[in-house]
């Protein structure tokens, strides 16, 4: 699972660091990066729904850690009034909250797309 999230991570961050492509890949970089990651968790003996749930959950918490990180940082180097520091911690929760989602869907797609291919194979033995 570890090597899956930090490959999630890589492709989230390489989607946000490209200069023009940013527009278009920075919103699916959870989704491309949980689809990516997906292929180095274990998943056998356990259902694709629930294994899909944990993978975005855990790689929701590790981008709200990396977040809030951030997040602190900003508003120890900057002073900013009260309600910005409301809309950065508002900002750093809808983001987790997203990211969770959206992994969720990648690493399901990656194992509905696993599960297919191994009907398809059995039908045609």
């Amino acid at each position: 699972m570890f090597k899956g999230l930090l490959t999630a991570l890589a492709v989230m961050l390489g989607c946000t660091v490209a200069p023009i492509a940013q527009l278009l890949l920075a919103p699916f970089g959870p989704f491309i990066g949980a689809y990516l990651g997906m292929r180095y968790v274990d998943t056998r003996g356990a259902r694709s729904l629930a294994v899909a749930i944990r993978f975005g959950i855990w790689l929701g918490a590790v981008s709200a850690v990396i977040l809030v990180v951030i997040a602190l940082a900003m508003m120890l180097i900057f002073e900013m009034p009260g309600k910005y520091v409301a809309l950065l911690w508002s900002g750093v929760v809808v983001f987790a909250v997203y990211v969770v989602g959206m992994g969720t869907l990648g690493a399901l797609y990656r194992l509905m797309k696993a599960q297919a291919a191994l009907f398809a194979a059995a039908e045609t033995e």
